[in-house]
């Protein structure tokens, strides 16, 4: 077994025996309900792994291994396959060295193996779909403007697998405020029902993480109320951005639409307006 591929699985091995080892401490601990922080969980075991000397590798540590690598060619070889078979992404040193190289040249080299890795078919091919999902949230964590329209584009032209549409999302998030206006923008530019609910998901999680609010975001949201599908999706997106202007065209709906509407979703609206302050009493639903 070649070296990074000796390294690549020793991590999966790392993460899995780390969460292993804190679920059975806090059992032992008489805890019935065990809740995780993974991400810094998953910090802890990744420091840990890079100072651990491999035997397979003469009690060469993953940290002097990745440190050694001279080049991006190398480096690319190395995320690829650490990409393709770890079961929580890439540990953050290598997003670090990607830095290194200047983060135009590593996005471009990303870029470039996730659109040719698409081009041939991923579908069936979980490994590449999930090398091409770590390259993708790399190049948002590079943050180099010229990508925000790339990414953008990605995730309009990769509607069909939500795996990877997911990716491109987190991807386009990590990037905050700045993108925002390229998110909404883009929202009209598409009919895919399936593009438009991530590009809301997304504009959501950049407000909510950025503690964020504008007159245009919330002009963006009623437009959306008005051309997605996904209604409970939307809804409860409005619901937690908590502007009471909202209130009008919600009961406005529910009126319109109150003989047409399921009690599920009645329901959960009736919910959003007492949220935000609307009045409830005289929405009744009709058998």
């Amino acid at each position: 077994m070649d070296k990074i591929r000796i390294i690549s699985n020793s991590y999966n091995k790392a993460i899995e025996e780390g969460f292993n080892r804190y679920l059975d401490e806090k059992a032992a601990g008489g805890k019935s309900e065990i809740k995780i922080d993974e991400e810094a969980l998953i910090a802890d075991i990744e420091q840990k792994w890079l100072a651990t000397g491999l035997p397979e590798l003469d009690e060469t540590t993953p940290a002097e291994f990745i440190n050694s690598l001279t080049s991006l060619d190398e480096l690319m070889d190395f995320f690829v396959c650490m990409a393709s078979v770890s079961d929580v992404g890439v540990p953050g040193i290598l997003i670090e060295r990607f830095k290194l190289y200047g983060g135009k040249a590593a996005s471009a080299r990303l870029l470039d193996f996730a659109e040719r890795s698409l081009s041939t078919g991923v579908k069936d091919n979980d490994d590449i779909k999930s090398a091409v999902s770590q390259a993708v949230y790399t190049i948002g964590c590079l943050k180099e403007d010229e990508y925000k329209q790339k990414l953008i584009a990605l995730l309009i032209e990769t509607d069909y697998d939500d795996m990877l549409l997911e990716a491109i999302c987190y991807a386009i998030i990590v990037y905050g405020v700045s993108i925002l206006q390229e998110v909404i923008d883009a929202f009209n530019t598409t009919d895919k029902q399936t593009v438009k609910e991530a590009f809301v998901v997304c504009v959501a999680e950049i407000c909510s993480e950025n503690g964020y609010k504008s007159d245009e975001v919330f002009y963006f949201y009623k437009n959306a109320f008005r051309t997605i599908s996904n209604l409970k999706l939307i809804v409860e997106i409005i619901g937690d951005y908590g502007d009471g202007r909202a209130i009008p065209f919600l009961r406005g709906y529910v009126h319109k639409n109150i003989d047409k509407i399921d009690i599920t979703t009645f329901n959960l609206m009736r919910a959003i307006i007492k949220k935000l302050g609307g009045e409830i009493e005289d929405l009744a639903y009709i058998e």
